[in-house]
Formats: structure tokens, C-alpha cells, sequence
């Protein structure tokens, strides 16, 4: 089994870059926000450059959970494996919710059960960090063998700046803020690192993001951006 088919999995529905069944916005755990920092609306659309080229990440659809609004995003430089995945924000905490997940390459088939993560809080001061572990059933089968076992996530986050102004192709944002998660994944006694940096620009929306797996490297940068 290979372990780095789910570790590309979950980078490339996590985005941008602790599992939560509350869907309260009034949960004091979750906040008060200080502003728009990831705009949600069906349509909205971000560029990025990067050494690959441009890519896009758009909001495709809505689809209200225990009264919540989750936004269906479509990114054409990350989702490889297709994972469906939203994003929702309740109170001041942005939630990213991945779908159950199907994978097959190589000969090996595997069914991922889905999950939901808090990637960013915008009324956290600088330093500030949250963490927390998500468990996901993973059913597989290699050469006609069926088995199961539980990926372990483990994550923590800390705001390194806030209400930032930064100048990226030619554009300045103000009031950015910058998070940093540090991601382990492990899977049959085999642990995946992953280091994530995403910025947020108050009623903007994302305009960095970098990824590090295992000596793989990617980074891109907002060139434009519509909202609805």
C-alpha cells in the first residue's frame, strides 16, 4: 500500500491547508469574528501563478448542513484525485470538510472515510495556535485482498502574523493574516509529514499558499480574483 496516495489526498483537499460536530455559530469555541477574511459565495473565483503555471479555485455550489452553509470548491492545480470537498465558516473559525473519498491507482483501490478540520480563526492574535487529531476509516484493497485500518491526522496551527500588508505581483493587500499548520498523517505505522503556510486577506480571500511533503515543494500567489 502506498501511503503517499493519501498523503496527496488529503493536501490536495485541505488547501489552502481538530474534528468538530458542533455546528453552533453562537459555540464560544468557535469565536467572534473580526472580519470577511475567505469570501463565500457560488462563482467565486481566485488565480494563482506558480513556477506550473496558472490555476484556479473556484466556489461550484452551496449545500446547507444542520443550517450551516458549506461552499463546493473546484481547484484545477490540487484536487488530482477528485476529492469533493467545502468550505463553511462558523462564528470566527473556517472550516474545511472533505467528502468521503475513492482512489484507485496502481492496482490498489481505497475508500477514505471523510472529515471535517478548523484550518483558520480570524479573531486569534499573533502566536496564537489550535490543534487537534482526526481519525478516518480507510477501507483498501490491493490484488484482490481487502482490508481496513484508521488514518491518524494530527495538526497544529498558529497565526505567525496578522493585520499585514503585503505586495504580491504587483498588488498590495492589506490586513492579511498568516497561519502555519504542521500536518502528520499516519497509516499503518507510517507517518507522512506535511508543512502548510496560507495567507488570508481581509475581504479577499486566500492569496498565498505553500506546501512541503516529503521534499516536494509547491507554492503559489494570487494574481486576481472575482467576487460575487
Amino acid at each position: 500500500m502506498k501511503k503517499l496516495v493519501l498523503a496527496l489526498a488529503f493536501v490536495s483537499a485541505l488547501f489552502t491547508s481538530s474534528c468538530s460536530s458542533d455546528d453552533s455559530n453562537s459555540s464560544p469555541s468557535l469565536g467572534e469574528t473580526t472580519g470577511n477574511y475567505w469570501p463565500m459565495e457560488v462563482n467565486n473565483t481566485w488565480t494563482f501563478s506558480s513556477n506550473s503555471g496558472s490555476s484556479e479555485l473556484r466556489m461550484i455550489g452551496v449545500t446547507t448542513i444542520n443550517g450551516t452553509p458549506y461552499y463546493e470548491l473546484s481547484d484545477d492545480a490540487d484536487n488530482v484525485f477528485g476529492v469533493q470537498n467545502w468550505v463553511a465558516k462558523k462564528g470566527a473559525t473556517y472550516f474545511q470538510k472533505i467528502a468521503d473519498t475513492n482512489i484507485n491507482q496502481d492496482g490498489v483501490s481505497i475508500n477514505m472515510q471523510g472529515y471535517e478540520i478548523p484550518i483558520f480563526k480570524d479573531h486569534l492574535e499573533a502566536n496564537s495556535s489550535w490543534n487537534g487529531t482526526v481519525t478516518s476509516r480507510v477501507n483498501y484493497s490491493v490484488n484482490g485482498q481487502n482490508s481496513s485500518t484508521t488514518a491518524t491526522i494530527k495538526y497544529t496551527s498558529t497565526i505567525t502574523e496578522k493585520n499585514s500588508t503585503v505586495v504580491l505581483n504587483g498588488a498590495t493587500y492589506p490586513n492579511v493574516i498568516k497561519v502555519k499548520t504542521k500536518v502528520e498523517i499516519k497509516i499503518l505505522n507510517q507517518t507522512t509529514p506535511i508543512d502548510l503556510e496560507y495567507w488570508l486577506a481581509k475581504d479577499v480571500g486566500p492569496i498565498r499558499e505553500y506546501t512541503s511533503s516529503n521534499g516536494s515543494i509547491q507554492e503559489r500567489t494570487l494574481t486576481n480574483y472575482m467576487l460575487y
